[in-house]
């Protein structure tokens, strides 16, 4: 998904930082970042990592132009600045710049690195924002997309959420993310064309609206006189004829793909059984008959009684779609209360992530010229675990997931082998866990100036799906989620503690 990225999207301090770091001849210490987030999202146990595409670019279109440091030169704070600084940016390339990622699309935990930058550190401190800005959005659309796609069931789930996202950017992330995290399509068609996600769409209540009568039923359709056919399926003079002449139009222009929006004037009253008639003469015609789309109402209530009233006039396989601020509560009751809906179009709710406004990772230092480093809070949650980290996700004999584990050892520890295991912050707990299956999750993903991964878009969201399944229904469920363990070898847990001791300053009291 192509999109223009400037080296100057990013926020003004990284590049005060990088011209300090210019002058006191740091600009090529080496540095290890890490991306990760301290909580998880929408008060559950996981999230799922996205948002790679805009990261590609963001390392693909990272030059300055002459322009660009024109416009730094006219900024007050750089009026005295160093010229070396600009050349420096004038001339900066990231081909020694390396990044490791958990595969996109997969299941993530909180100080768990989603990412891992290296390099000197002028140039990946001045990659923090562009990174945070295309990771943390992304990753919080797909993982709203999966806790819908998990209270849906096997219903299915299109995203709607085009007019209502945050700009045209926002948009397309909404799309692709959507659709990573569980979604079939979008009726986003520029997201259908660029991203290949099924486009889906029916019509609006405007186009209901503009037909007051049926002033086409002496013409003929297939060979067949209109007014015939609507003598046959009893179109009455109490008919809402706008209504139906509306239905009629797009069932002659989209035979083979008429889904019928029926809550305009009343969806039990009229809606349905104009919908009824002209599925029938559609069926007639020797079309099969799609579905109606509800975006009103109790759903519940008419979704069941449409469910019934097409049954009843022998449409069995007519498909029910339902819309209108639909979040993961509401569809979790939809389902717990029996409606009668097929599909689910979610727009508003997914494309904000309406009820968390951000996921909050962070990209923090772990690692200069090869020593260690932390920040320390006096928010215990605050704290970063230092050190360029390993990470691995241990599997038990039933190949689910017991926890993800970090270490400063660059050997992976073995299947069947006793792992003693510590809790990132609490001194009083650690564990004895022997693993059936051990995953390493940071793999290279851009090194040498290149972009490593080649999987489309449909293989990680497979992919992702599917490793879903290794997740317990107790850490996934959407209230009330048992926790995810994220440990520490020894080694790590003792480097830590050293760390923290020799960096704290010492508390005065008063």
């Amino acid at each position: 998904m192509k999109m223009t990225v400037n080296p100057l999207f990013t926020d003004l301090y990284q590049f005060t930082m990088a011209s300090a770091y210019l002058s006191a001849g740091k600009a090529n210490s080496i540095a290890t970042f890490e991306l990760f987030f301290r909580r998880c999202p929408f008060q559950g146990e996981y999230a799922i990592a996205a948002g790679y595409d805009l990261l590609q670019e963001i390392l693909h279109q990272f030059k300055f132009s002459k322009d660009d440091i024109d416009y730094l030169k006219s900024l007050p704070i750089f009026q005295n600045a160093d010229p070396l600084f600009f050349k420096t940016l004038l001339d900066l390339d990231l081909s020694d710049v390396e990044i490791l990622a958990i595969p996109e699309g997969s299941l993530c935990f909180p100080r768990v690195p989603i990412l891992q930058v290296k390099g000197p550190i002028f140039k990946t401190q001045l990659l923090e924002s562009a990174l945070l800005n295309a990771i943390n959005f992304a990753t919080l659309v797909a993982t709203y997309a999966r806790r819908l796609r998990m209270v849906a069931g096997d219903k299915g789930l299109i995203e709607f959420g085009l007019r209502r996202a945050q700009g045209p950017n926002g948009a397309m992330t909404a799309s692709r993310s959507g659709y990573l995290g569980g979604f079939e399509g979008t009726s986003n068609v520029l997201a259908g064309k660029l991203l290949q996600i099924p486009v889906v769409g029916t019509m609006a209540h405007s186009f209901i609206q503009s037909f007051t009568e049926l002033h086409f039923s002496d013409e003929t359709w297939n060979g067949h006189s209109i007014s015939n056919l609507l003598k046959e399926v009893k179109a009455e003079s109490e008919t809402n004829l706008g209504e139906l002449a509306a239905f009629l139009v797009f069932a002659k222009t989209f035979p083979d793909h008429c889904i019928l929006l029926v809550d305009t004037y009343d969806t039990l009253a009229s809606g349905v059984p104009n919908a009824i008639r002209v599925f029938k003469i559609l069926k007639k015609l020797g079309y099969k008959p799609g579905g109606i789309r509800l975006d009103s109402g109790d759903l519940v209530y008419l979704s069941k009684s449409a469910r019934r009233m097409f049954d009843d006039a022998g449409f069995k396989d007519i498909k029910i779609f339902a819309s209108n601020e639909l979040d993961e509560i509401i569809i979790e009751t939809l389902q717990d209360q029996g409606a009668a809906i097929d599909s689910y179009a979610v727009g508003t709710r997914l494309v904000t992530a309406a009820t968390e406004p951000a996921l909050g990772g962070v990209y923090k230092l772990v690692e200069i010229d090869g020593k260690p480093r932390m920040k320390i809070s006096q928010q215990t949650e605050k704290l970063v675990i230092p050190g360029a980290k390993k990470a691995f996700r241990l599997y038990g004999s039933d190949n689910s997931m017991l926890l993800d584990l970090l270490t400063l050892n660059e050997t992976a520890p073995k299947p069947g082998e006793k792992i003693s295991v510590f809790h990132p912050s609490d001194p009083f707990k650690n564990a004895f866990v022997t693993p059936s299956k051990i995953e390493s999750l940071l793999q290279p993903i851009f090194k040498n100036g290149k972009w490593l991964d080649r999987r489309s878009l449909e293989e990680m969201r497979t992919q992702s799906l599917n490793d879903m399944k290794s997740l317990r229904p107790d850490i996934s469920r959407r209230a009330n989620p048992s926790p995810y363990k994220v440990s520490l070898t020894q080694d790590l847990k003792q480097l830590l503690d050293q760390l923290y001791k020799k960096e704290r300053p010492a508390p005065v009291l008063h």
